[in-house]
């Protein structure tokens, strides 16, 4: 076959799936692509931020398996992960901070008889330092 006889398929568009994915998965929703052009389709999705990858599935031997969202991961992709055993990223994880509206006066004062510092909290509670 000559060069000039083969069909360009560089047009063809990606269909992402709307929950989780891997990249074999996204091979098989698109079988024309060749797998290579589908992974450099997903960096340079990563890079835009249209997709996001949310962790890893072991497989036992070898490398483990990234795993995608399209978009930016919501809580029903976080629990369908969960429920495949995919090892979430820490940029994923959230910490919750309670913030509330009182005021809290501190007091710090220094004991001589010992090295240590000792803050006094408005609720009677020291914290050593």
């Amino acid at each position: 076959m000559k060069k000039t006889d083969r069909k360009n398929k560089t047009n063809l568009t990606v269909t992402w799936p709307s929950n989780i994915f891997t990249i074999k998965e996204l091979n098989v929703l698109n079988p024309d692509f060749v797998e290579i052009t589908l992974r450099v389709r997903i960096k340079k999705a990563i890079e835009s931020s249209e997709i996001t990858d949310i962790g890893v599935l072991h497989n036992g031997k070898g490398r483990p398996t990234l795993v995608f969202v399209h978009g930016t991961p919501t809580k029903e992709h976080l629990e369908e992960a969960k429920s495949r055993q995919v090892i979430l990223k820490d940029s994923t994880t959230v910490n919750v901070v309670n913030i509330n509206s009182k005021k809290q006066i501190v007091s710090i004062f220094d004991d001589a008889k010992t090295t240590k510092s000792v803050i006094e909290m408005s609720e009677n509670k020291p914290v050593n330092v």
